[in-house]
């Protein structure tokens, strides 16, 4: 991917009553998982939303730190009764949460599953950039909660996670 395509990596989202709509330009990826969290969190605290639903539809690829924060937020909503839905997922995008098995923790559909992003104004979803080590340690909790959610990533990830711990250590 040209460095050009990677700058337009881009998270605009919509809120309304009751859910938090949120849509994902170019790539899913280390660079837009630790705004994407922060975002959620912040939102979902602040108010008394049901859903979150994140559109894929200009999704062009995820990798493994972007799956694993999905992973890790359907399970922190869920405590909370709330739910994260991807929608609008391409072929691709559903082979890639499978070979991770994070089909197995999150809801995802291939329509918009009643979510209309463009019936809403959507805004950018700006956060803070992102330190070293936040980004590092996003990270490394991504890539820990795919070990927790399939077995069968540990050995892809071993070295991964070895290598995230010491750069948190390190960035401390």
């Amino acid at each position: 991917m040209s460095e050009t395509e990677q700058s337009n990596d881009d998270l605009k989202a919509a809120i309304t009553d009751h859910a938090v709509l949120i849509q994902v330009t170019g790539r899913g990826s280390f660079k837009v998982a630790a705004p994407l969290k922060q975002f959620i969190i912040q939102v979902t605290s602040q108010r008394p939303l049901s859903t979150v639903a994140i559109d894929l539809e200009e999704c062009v690829g995820m990798d493994s730190t972007f799956m694993g924060v999905l992973a890790g937020l359907a399970g922190r909503l869920k405590k909370n009764s709330q739910t994260l839905e991807l929608i609008n997922l391409s072929e691709k995008n559903v082979q890639l949460l499978q070979t991770l098995g994070v089909d197995q923790v999150l809801s995802f559909y291939r329509d918009d599953h009643g979510h209309q992003l463009a019936a809403h104004e959507t805004t950018s979803v700006s956060a803070a950039p992102s330190s070293q080590k936040e980004m590092a340690e996003t990270a490394l909790r991504a890539h820990e909660k795919l070990v927790q959610i399939n077995e069968a990533n540990r050995p892809k990830f071993k070295r991964v996670i070895e290598f995230l711990k010491e750069d948190v250590d390190r960035l401390n």
